[in-house]
């Protein structure tokens, strides 16, 4: 095997030598591998949406957060009955044990909250995100030739972001409305009013949950939307639209033949 390496280290092309024992023939398989595009602004970008998508789908998809409520029956706190609960992903029916009277046993509740459709499409779309950006960047260093030279590979590169682009302006934002909504209707302050036990006798919230984590995936939602959005120029470039726009350069004046012109 042989790898020869540019000065700028551009390119990498490694020969591979094989031996054929029926022809007795030496065969050289050659493969260029270009790291040019890591320095362009095509290439670096693509690294950075591929670790914020991580970020988007990993912070959604490991949230879990606790709330807890208390139930004092009667005037004294003897008779306190603390009740937790949790809910995460996929956001879809949060289960808690609660007594219909205080002097019942706990009994399962399911709440009909169900956000999981904003959810699965949010992390859906940086699932998709992470393994297109693994895809892409294979193309750019190992099949860098194919890619300029092939027309098609750039558009079909182009519409890809594009539409990238819309999935995470749509699941960003209806993710964005799906917390503000799972924030109120998880909340035990709204719960009470769907209790029965908490019309006869005091319910009062001890933890409320945190959502600090669910508010980062929101940013990083977002934060992929504009990174998506901005490499579509950079894509762009590359495509046969963008070569047909730039001018073609204009002939140089030609000396006159003949030598010297008349007077």
């Amino acid at each position: 095997m042989v790898i020869e390496v540019s000065k700028e280290l551009d390119v990498v092309r490694i020969g591979i030598d094989r031996y054929s024992l029926k022809t007795g023939v030496r065969l050289r398989t050659i493969m260029d591998i270009s790291l040019r595009v890591i320095k362009e602004p095509r290439g670096f970008i693509r690294i950075i949406q591929c670790l914020m998508a991580i970020l988007a789908f990993s912070t959604t998809v490991g949230f879990v957060t606790e709330c807890a409520f208390t139930i004092t029956c009667g005037d004294t706190k003897e008779n306190e009955i603390k009740i937790a609960y949790n809910f995460g992903y996929p956001f879809a029916n949060a289960v808690l044990h609660i007594p219909d009277d205080c002097s019942q046993d706990l009994v399962k509740m399911v709440l009909p909250i169900n956000y999981s459709s904003a959810a699965k499409f949010f992390v859906a779309t940086g699932v998709l995100s992470f393994l297109y950006t693994i895809g892409i960047m294979i193309v750019y260093i190992f099949l860098h030739q194919a890619y300029t030279d092939n027309t098609k590979l750039p558009v079909v590169d182009l519409g890809i972001t594009a539409v990238l682009s819309v999935f995470w302006m749509a699941g960003s934002s209806a993710w964005a409305q799906g917390v503000t909504d799972l924030k109120y209707y998880i909340h035990p302050d709204t719960l009470f009013t769907f209790f029965s036990i908490c019309k006869k006798n005091t319910c009062q919230t001890v933890e409320d949950g945190s959502y600090g984590v669910l508010n980062g995936s929101l940013i990083l939602g977002f934060a992929n939307f504009l990174l998506w959005t901005s490499s579509l120029w950079f894509v762009y470039k590359e495509t046969v639209f963008h070569s047909s726009e730039v001018p073609s350069q204009p002939p140089q004046n030609q000396a006159t033949k003949g030598g010297v012109g008349r007077v």
